[in-house]
């Protein structure tokens, strides 16, 4: 059973790709798969970009041009994610757990691939995702379950709209001192969304150790990346954009699957 729920996440990979291919793009899925490159429809042994690269047939017939390799890593990932879920929730007694957590990933990977390409966290992802979360804490197998998810949905977004904030009165606190207006963004609000579903889907006071993740992650790799370019490089300049729902998402994958230990 385990192959076989591989198998799926195998083609909720697929499912991750088509939308974020689209959806930064029109907010909507208009189209079947197409090329990138060339916007020339993609025939259907290349919906799978798995398939394609075994057989040897991953390259667009019009204009040769390879599929993204984050089609794949995507699916294969998604596939490894849907494994690891079946291996841990695969009991009976536990598929309830197993079939939110498997919506709850697909959403995350989504807006993973998503911000990461486009530096956004799109409203028509995170709203459809409250109310799952909300209807997913309705049949949650831990009693009133739905009181945790509220108020950890509702402190989150709060804390995290009060760091938006902070972030719009830094910025323009530091263009009136330089004299030139910044257009970085310090902290978007489609993470202040993100961060209401987190707490929809750990609830009160999980929620907040996932943030701590996230904030320790995102804090030691634009270090990292602060060293690697002012240091090294010597190409950093000040507010460069790091999209930090990444952050956000591993913090939240990982007390989801190994909980506060």
């Amino acid at each position: 059973m385990v192959f076989l729920y591989a198998l799926l996440g195998l083609f909720i990979g697929g499912l991750i790709n088509l939308l974020a291919d689209q959806l930064p793009r029109w907010r909507r899925v208009r189209r079947l798969p197409f090329c990138l490159e060339c916007d020339a429809r993609r025939p259907p042994w290349q919906w799978l970009a798995t398939v394609a690269t075994l057989a040897l047939r991953a390259r667009c017939p019009q204009c040769a041009e390879r599929l993204p390799w984050r089609h794949l890593l995507v699916e294969l990932g998604t596939a490894g994610l849907m494994a690891f879920l079946w291996l841990t929730y695969g009991r009976a007694s536990e598929w309830a757990y197993l079939g939110l957590y498997t919506l709850y990933s697909a959403i995350l990977v989504l807006v993973l691939v998503i911000d990461l390409e486009h530096k956004l966290i799109l409203n028509v992802v995170m709203f459809p995702a409250w109310a799952l979360a909300l209807a997913g804490s309705l049949i949650h197998p831990t009693p009133y379950f739905y009181r945790l998810a509220i108020l950890g949905g509702f402190l989150a977004y709060a804390l995290l709209y009060l760091v938006y904030l902070a972030g719009i009165l830094f910025v323009k606190g530091m263009s009136r001192a330089r004299g030139k207006e910044i257009n970085a963004v310090a902290f978007g609000f489609g993470d202040v969304r993100l961060g209401g579903f987190m707490g929809l889907v750990l609830g009160f006071p999980y929620v907040f150790q996932a943030l701590f993740i996230a904030i320790l992650l995102g804090g030691l790799v634009g270090l990292l990346y602060w060293a690697v370019r002012a240091l090294i490089l010597r190409r950093y300049t000040l507010f460069t954009a790091i999209p930090y729902g990444p952050y956000l998402v591993t913090g939240t994958f990982l007390i989801m699957f190994f909980g506060p230990s």
